[in-house]
């Protein structure tokens, strides 16, 4: 039956490009100048960087959403998950993945401290390690590209599900700045401030932005009659840009992130969650501070181009709350880390017009980690809590190349690979010097493990004009082993090992000859396996194991269309099939095998409306609507509780002249309920709701 829809699609993908491609390039593109003068009715173009290398984004053979800046600001896409609900097969969940691209996703919240993504996120290129150092809002960013599929070959581990690449906004050649403030439903808050200049008598240039984000808390707490999870957000960005001598680019990032929030951990039994309530007799605390420091050189020889990245990374955690989610004074649950990294990518590539087109590079990264889980009854004193103390050093030696050629002037055939090696070294220790034992049976582990890994993909790209191209590629997915923080049942070291996808998909871009409408497609399956999961070794003891293994198959459509110089369209839609192969847990007597995997709904959605009208005295009005849908899914691998189908709508306009704005927003609209994350408590299914409809206004200058 797949192998039908399979041949239904290409042929339609095909169709579609065929359609809208132009008989004769150099016809199509007089058009579409003829077209531009006569009315600004064509879609603006997007340049990203999903391939390590600047291209429109239609003529890029990989499956890539962009956000630019001006859709990145305060009742529009303001973190990860507004982003994630932009692209289709995507979700953001801050503990339960937390990326999910196309039913590939990573260890949450069970995984305990060692929690590696399936997904990537780079800051300016460079890989962020851990999820719980990601930063909390989409602050001062150039554009948000959500990469899906496996992309090891040029970005390295731990992308087997896909990328997402956070680009800072650069300083422009002249001084200017912006300031903003917003205020919402439950005192919902937003300052931001913004400058850049040129540097007199250089080549340089700077940009400085800073902002502060919070809300008063939308759970109510019974025992203490108080709203909680609120949320106190501080971002910071500088960027200085510059030259040394006439072919060399520099480029020096520093950001920093705080979250004094108290920590949205409020679960409840879900009749309480659905209901924003919790009972809690344990004040929730919660520390993140995380940033870093890149430098990147760009220089350009007479035949080929080298860009170097030295980056400097962190994150320091501290989350304690109610353990046993009652009014009752029993458990305590904790969780701190610190965390650095430091990375050098080195890389080199073609920059001629030839048939060949080339690129080849080394990385390396090295890691300290140290996290600590803590489990013990409300009375314990925190320095005497039964706890799990995980320390890890990790070394990630890679090295990849990439060769394309042109067989034809419209046909590219590509072939690469990455070469990567990993070292860690770690220790667990399970102690309790209360003497409750909560964590467990005392014991200690030191051990050490080493990988290696090489990971091929082939692709071609066949160019019909210029936005308009057909492409496949079949890739090899490579996510690192390791040592987990649970003892086994012999007192050993829990290792486990890499998981590996091999991952095809075909697609087609296809642009109209007068450019206002473009489409893209692509049809996927992705065969993943010895998938890291959480089994039981006793009724009350876990360890990592290799014991899945799972498939997921579907495909993408997304589209936009600049229906008139005021209006435009967007939309997306992503259906995907992922399931479990095969996955027993022996010791509970559970069989996943056939479950769909969490995280992953069959059908995703979303639509947006742009609209502008410029009146004679140069007042701009602007408005927008969006629409997002997700079709139910599971959090858990046992597919106990699905999530209902959601449908969430968000709107704003607003009002611009001579630099000054009013924007009023909302998010949520229809007040719909749903979870943003779940789990099974001692039988009891228990959650924490998102926020309900938040209705704000955002004034700001800019000059």
């Amino acid at each position: 039956m797949y192998s039908h829809s399979k041949s239904f699609l290409l042929s339609q993908v095909a169709l579609a490009t065929i359609f809208l491609a132009p008989e004769h390039p150099a016809i199509a593109q007089e058009q579409a100048v003829r077209v531009a003068e006569e009315a600004n009715t064509t879609l603006a173009p997007i340049v990203v960087t999903a391939r390590r290398r600047d291209e429109q984004i239609q003529n890029a053979p990989v499956a890539v959403t962009a956000i630019p800046a001006d859709e990145l600001s305060k009742g529009k896409v303001a973190n990860l998950e507004d982003a994630a609900a932009r692209a289709p097969n995507v979700l953001f969940n801050g503990q339960g993945g937390p990326f999910s691209i196309r039913g590939v996703t990573s260890l949450g919240i069970s995984g305990g401290v060692d929690r590696q993504p399936a997904v990537g996120l780079f800051v300016d290129d460079v890989f962020l390690a851990r999820p719980l150092g990601y930063p909390f809002l989409l602050e001062d960013l150039e554009r948000v590209e959500v990469v899906r599929g496996s992309q090891t070959t040029l970005y390295g581990k731990n992308t087997i599900g896909g990328a997402v690449n956070l680009i800072s906004r650069e300083p422009g050649n002249a001084m200017g700045g912006e300031v903003s403030a917003t205020i919402g439903t439950d005192l919902d808050r937003r300052f931001k401030a913004a400058f850049e200049t040129p540097i007199e008598g250089t080549d340089w240039a700077i940009r400085t932005s800073a902002a502060w984000s919070g809300m008063d808390g939308y759970i109510n707490n019974i025992p203490t009659g108080s709203d909680v999870s609120d949320t106190n957000f501080f971002s910071g960005r500088t960027v200085l840009t510059g030259k040394i001598g006439d072919d060399t680019d520099v480029k020096i990032i520093a950001d920093f992130t705080r979250d004094r929030s108290d920590g949205g951990l409020w679960y409840a039994p879900l009749p309480l969650a659905f209901d924003h309530k919790s009972e809690h007799d344990y004040d929730a605390e919660n520390r993140v501070a995380a940033g870093g420091l890149s430098v990147r050189l760009d220089h350009a020889f007479d035949s080929f181009d080298l860009t170097s990245i030295t980056a400097i990374r962190g994150h320091d955690m501290s989350q304690f709350l109610d353990g046993d989610f009652t009014s009752s004074p029993a458990i305590v649950q904790g969780q701190t880390e610190e965390q650095r990294q430091f990375s050098q990518d080195l890389r080199f590539s073609s920059n001629g017009d030839g048939p060949w087109r080339w690129a080849a590079g080394l990385f390396y990264m090295h890691e300290n980690f140290n996290g600590t889980q803590y489990f013990d009854m409300a009375s314990v004193p925190r320095a005497l809590m039964s706890r799990d103390v995980f320390e890890q050093k990790a070394n990630t030696f890679s090295a990849f190349a990439e060769v394309g050629y042109f067989v034809t002037p419209e046909l590219e055939l590509a072939a690469g690979a990455r070469y990567t090696y990993d070292h860690k070294r770690t220790s667990s220790e399970i102690s309790s010097p209360s003497g409750t034992f909560y964590f467990g049976a005392p014991g200690a582990v030191d051990d050490s493990v080493s990988f290696n890994n090489l990971s091929p993909e082939i692709s071609a790209t066949y160019h019909v004009s210029e936005g308009n191209i057909i492409f496949g590629k079949i890739s090899r997915g490579y996510k690192s082993g390791g040592i987990s923080p649970y003892i086994e049942a012999d007192g050993s070291a829990n290792k486990y090992d890499p998981e590996e996808t091999t991952s095809y998909e075909i697609g087609a871009k296809a642009t109209s000859a007068d450019g206002r409408y473009a489409l893209a497609a692509s049809l996927f399956y992705t065969d993943w396996k010895d998938q890291q999961a959480v089994i039981y070794t006793t009724p009350f003891t876990r360890v990592y194991r290799n014991a899945a293994a799972a498939t997921s198959k579907g495909f993408e459509l997304e589209a936009s269309a600049q229906l008139t110089d005021e209006l435009k369209l967007l939309g997306g839609y992503g259906y995907t099939r992922a399931s479990y192969e095969d996955f027993v847990d022996d010791v509970m007597g559970m069989d996943y095998s056939g479950n769909p995997l969490p995280f992953a709904p069959k059908h995703s959605f979303n639509a947006g409306l742009r609209w502008q009208h410029e009146f004679a005295d140069a007042v701009l009005l602007t408005a927008g609507l969006d629409y997002t849908y997700r079709s139910s899914y599971s959090f858990t691998s046992d597919n106990g509780y699905r999530q209902s189908p959601t449908h969430i709508v968000d709107a704003h306009i607003g009002i611009e002249k001579d630099g000054w704005s009013a924007l009023v927003w909302a998010k949520n609209l229809t007040d719909e309920t749903y979870l943003k994350n779940y789990f099974n408590y001692s039988g009891t299914d228990m959650g924490a709701a998102a926020p309900g409809r938040t209705v704000g206004i955002t004034l700001s200058k800019k000059w």
